[in-house]
């Protein structure tokens, strides 16, 4: 595989973030207080929505694996944020309110008590292109709340595009797919602190046999454009800059 190759789409992978709460418990006047666990929980919804166009919605399971937490701490940081209306509920799984959204800016802003950083650079992806416009709806049928193999799900995002995760098992790493019109990437983002050097390529192989087969089943021809490992240009700072541009506007929208 090529490496770090600038051969290729200029779509960068949503980056893993990993969550550094300063203190144990934030206390706010309006919302009693916010621990740690719903913090973190508050930031992976948030973070994730920010590098799409659309809603994401997590499953339990998958907030769970992404944070690395014990169930019942997930279970009670999950409970307590849905009584204040900061997360919504639905049948898939869940997602950040605006409420949620405002909130977190309180915390930016005043308490300065959290650290966002990439969880790595360096990310392997693969493009797809295939001959026609696929039905989203019946792919996401297909695809959410399914496990591949080593990929177990985690969140997906609808809206102009279609956007599914999975968490590789035993492993921080996560794999995601964004589908398009005419064409998908596949990006698997590793585990940097993984000492056994998972095979990442296989990964990858893996997953994308599992689309072909979707995309097979729905009669579409396909083939890989592309594939090969990619380095992220986005940086600590440009990242948390970003995050806080994407909560104003975010809740400037909601106040108009």
């Amino acid at each position: 595989m090529d490496f770090y190759t600038d051969n290729f789409s200029s779509i960068n992978a949503p980056p893993a973030v990993e969550i550094n709460i300063r203190s144990n418990i934030l206390y706010t006047e309006e919302y009693s207080y916010l621990t740690k666990d719903e913090l973190e929980v508050l930031f992976l919804l948030a973070t994730t929505d920010m590098f799409t166009e659309g809603l994401s919605s997590f499953s339990f399971s998958g907030i769970k694996r992404q944070l690395g937490k014990h169930q019942q701490k997930i279970t009670k940081a999950v409970n307590r944020l849905l009584s204040k209306n900061l997360i919504c509920k639905n049948s898939i799984g869940y997602s950040i309110s605006t409420k949620g959204t405002a909130v977190l800016s309180e915390v930016i802003k005043v308490q300065n008590a959290v650290d966002l950083q990439q969880s790595t650079d360096d990310f392997l992806q693969q493009r797809i292109v295939f001959n026609e416009k696929l039905p989203l709806d019946e792919i996401a049928t297909l695809l959410v709340g399914k496990w591949f193999g080593s990929f177990r799900y985690i969140s997906h995002t609808e809206g102009k595009d279609l956007i599914v995760r999975w968490q590789l098992v035993d492993s921080r790493a996560s794999a995601t797919l964004h589908v398009f019109d005419g064409e998908a990437i596949l990006s698997i983002l590793p585990d940097k602190h993984d000492s056994q050097k998972f095979s990442y390529e296989q990964a990858l192989d893996d997953l994308s046999r599992y689309f072909f087969e979707i995309l097979t089943s729905l009669g579409a021809n396909a083939v890989i454009d592309y594939e090969g490992w990619r380095r992220s240009s986005l940086s600590e700072i440009d990242f948390q800059q970003r995050f806080s541009a994407w909560l104003s506007s975010h809740n400037n929208l909601a106040e108009n």
